[in-house]
């Protein structure tokens, strides 16, 4: 996520610094809503593809999508500048040839939100929840957004996609495991604890759904139980993963302080 957040930045740079010299339509001042309608040449792109198979439509959007990112990467390992011709990244014009392309959704939703265009955002992080749990990568891209979300400290956001894809796809884990987190970020442990339950119900074997569920227990000071959850998962840890190790450490001092009070 960082390297695709990295990108995006750099587009962002990129564009606005062209935008000085332009003035054509541009996606730093039109959300694509609109830029998809007012621009000829993305409202060419979407009628051309309009009548497509799903495959087809996918196919060209992928190939578009990915063309731009290795463009960008590779002019950037070469020293070269990005082609300043064009007003807008590769997943705005992906978008264009297909709107269910997952990972043109996440990248423009991203855009969208660094251009403070938050509705439009999440118009876009919440399209990818209603997509079919069939299309590819589609958990680790809802995901992804909700990581954009989280690292933004937009919690209240975040609750809203995580809580969108588990109502979606409620047995899916990691909605829920998503939703418990930001439940708890933003003070709401009921809810985190009820969350983080459901999805060791869905997943008990996890090791890490158990940490994340026993935390989320000492967060709330139910100490009893916390300790219960976090001895389970530390058997059910392999030797390098430490951290249900140092919470159970860490309730045992919580433990110990609340008895010396």
């Amino acid at each position: 996520m960082e390297n695709s957040k990295r990108l995006i930045l750099q587009t962002i740079r990129r564009v606005k610094n062209q935008n000085m010299n332009s003035k054509s339509l541009t996606f730093e001042d039109m959300p694509f809503s609109r830029l998809v309608k007012e621009s000829e040449d993305l409202a060419e792109v979407r009628r051309e593809y309009a009548s497509s198979s799903d495959n087809e439509r996918r196919h060209a959007a992928d190939f578009r999508y990915n063309a731009s990112i290795a463009s960008q990467m590779f002019n950037k390992a070469i020293g070269q500048a990005d082609d300043e011709n064009t007003p807008w990244p590769g997943a705005v014009t992906a978008l264009a040839i297909d709107p269910k392309y997952a990972p043109a959704l996440l990248t423009v939703g991203s855009f969208e939100y660094l251009y403070g265009r938050i509705d439009e955002a999440m118009a876009h992080f919440l399209a990818l929840t209603t997509l079919p749990e069939a299309t590819e990568d589609i958990v680790e891209i809802v995901d992804q957004a909700g990581d954009f979300l989280i690292d933004n400290q937009d919690y209240e956001n975040a609750v809203i996609l995580y809580s969108a894809a588990s109502g979606e796809h409620p047995n899916i884990p990691q909605y829920r495991n998503g939703l418990s987190y930001c439940f708890g970020k933003s003070g709401r442990l009921e809810e985190a604890i009820e969350q983080a339950r459901y999805t060791v119900n869905l997943k008990p074997d996890n090791h890490i759904y158990l940490t994340d569920l026993g935390w989320t227990l000492v967060e709330a000071e139910c100490f009893d139980e916390a300790q219960t959850v976090l001895k389970r998962a530390v058997a059910m840890s392999p030797p390098d993963y430490e951290l249900a190790r140092e919470n159970l450490a860490e309730l045992h001092r919580r433990m110990k302080g609340s008895v010396d009070r």
